[in-house]
């Protein structure tokens, strides 16, 4: 069972997110903005914060971008639910460390899926993964570009590692969907996959019209470019 804060001020999507949240399983605490989510802090942190975007006070992605911030909360995943839909919105939280972002409406299945998801941690793994000037440390979740550490979140460093370890396959966004963040559908309404390629291009300078990593196929999904990886 995981501790679940849920940062929310409209009174009926709280208690729907509240309700789906105990129904998973999960301790799920309710705060109503930013100056509540402080004190709770003085005292614990959660396993996971579900986040609204448009609180009074401080909004979303400030609180985002202190979370991410500070020591003792920076790996602490962050899910965004939010009626804001626009692709700017989408990134900029991704960008900021998000693990993943909810669009509103959204149903309770698709909720506990993805809470389940950014919940679930695979065994930790000794050896280090090197494809060409990349080096990935799946125990710690940390890359490295020619020496240089590579700020990744949670689900980059996830995407990242099982593109790496494919080199030349031709992997559908449905597969990545499935293996990568565990959801039980192929359909993916909100590009969530298209939103982290897109962030994780960013941070690792790979030009898409002329990648040296990640490979766009029209139409199929994505594929790796980089020389075939080996442990370490």
């Amino acid at each position: 069972m995981a501790t679940i804060w849920i940062v929310e001020d409209e009174e009926r999507i709280g208690l729907l997110i509240l309700a789906a949240v105990k129904k998973a399983g999960h301790e799920a605490v309710r705060l109503y903005d930013a100056s509540e989510l402080e004190k709770r802090l003085k005292k614990e942190t959660p396993d996971l914060l579900l986040l609204d975007l448009m609180l009074r006070g401080k909004d979303g992605f400030a609180i985002l971008a202190e979370w991410k911030a500070r020591k003792e909360t920076a790996r602490v995943p962050v899910i965004i639910l939010s009626a804001r839909s626009a692709e700017n919105d989408k990134v900029r939280g991704l960008e900021l460390g998000a693990e993943d972002y909810i669009t509103k409406p959204f149903g309770v299945r698709e909720l506990q899926a993805r809470l389940q998801t950014a919940l679930r941690r695979v065994t930790p793994e000794a050896q280090k993964w090197i494809a060409g000037d990349l080096t990935l440390q799946p125990d710690a979740r940390e890359a490295w570009q020619n020496g240089a550490r590579v700020a990744l979140t949670y689900r980059e460093f996830e995407l990242l590692y099982y593109l790496a370890r494919r080199p030349g396959q031709a992997i559908s966004r449905g597969q990545l969907l499935r293996e990568v963040w565990g959801y039980p559908t192929e359909d993916d309404p909100s590009r969530t996959v298209d939103y982290h390629i897109k962030s994780l291009r960013a941070k690792l300078g790979d030009d898409p019209a002329n990648p040296r990593y990640i490979e766009t196929l029209r139409g199929t999904g994505y594929r790796w470019l980089a020389p075939e990886g080996h442990e370490a």
